[in-house]
């Protein structure tokens, strides 16, 4: 991913909103979202048939995993693919541990989020970085620089438009829908300055999108856009991928 916009615990009825968008090279094959592991809990999402690895992952016990780059400094080959964290953070035995444990110098640089209804925490895996930073109620902004990055333009601009969607809405699914509208944001150069959510670049670009709510209950709604989120509707597809999980409000 390289924009995550995160409601955690200031929407009434939804202890967790997410809504992120995965830009990549065009051609970078890629496989629609779908069962990474079976579980349980079941994992879905996304798949890089380059490396193998996801961007992002959700699981059916109301945890949410993802991975943004950080552009520092050329991308060196021979390290591991960053594709591999998310998927591994939901199958570690302690989550929080695991994220605290990661050296940095095995991995290019990467922003890594581990999210659930009582957990919102994210590692800027640098060189020099610190351990695991823990999050507080709130919306929060994540993209290719520290999460909230108060001299990011990118990230201040659409922490405003991210504040304002969720402030007052009358239910979580008013919330998230407004959030998948923010991932269509073009910013003030159409899609091709740096500041756009939704990037439209020569040979890059937002591939797809993703949203994730899970509701008091534990009722998760998954939905994806299998393009860019401002030509390509959202589906509603997750929880039809978990036996015996119900569907929740947002999602009916």
């Amino acid at each position: 991913m390289c924009t995550i916009l995160i409601a955690w615990r200031c929407v009434v009825g939804a202890p967790l909103l997410i809504a992120a968008n995965r830009d990549e090279l065009l051609d970078r094959p890629t496989a629609p979202a779908g069962v990474l592991a079976a579980g349980p809990p079941r994992v879905a999402g996304g798949r890089d048939l380059l490396a193998g690895g996801t961007w992002m992952a959700v699981a059916a016990d109301g945890r949410v995993t993802a991975v943004t780059n950080r552009h520092i400094g050329e991308r060196d080959p021979s390290r591991r693919s960053r594709g591999e964290l998310p998927l591994a953070l939901l199958t570690a035995a302690d989550a929080v541990a695991f994220l605290d444990g990661l050296d940095a110098a095995a991995y290019n640089p990467a922003n890594v989020l581990l999210a659930s209804p009582d957990v919102l925490v994210v590692r800027h895996l640098v060189a020099d970085g610190d351990g695991p930073l823990w999050l507080g109620p709130g919306s929060h902004v994540l993209t290719t620089v520290d999460v909230d990055d108060s001299e990011n333009p990118k990230a201040q601009r659409l922490g405003g438009l991210l504040r304002a969607a969720v402030e007052a809405v009358a239910d979580p699914a008013s919330a998230l829908r407004r959030m998948e509208a923010l991932l269509a944001d073009h910013g003030p150069d159409g899609g091709r300055g740096p500041d756009a959510a939704c990037v439209h670049l020569e040979g890059y670009g937002t591939r797809s999108s993703t949203s994730v709510l899970v509701d008091d209950d534990g009722g998760i709604t998954y939905r994806v856009a299998e393009g860019t989120p401002c030509t390509t509707p959202f589906e509603d597809a997750g929880w039809l991928r978990y036996p015996g999980g119900r569907r929740s409000a947002a999602g009916r």
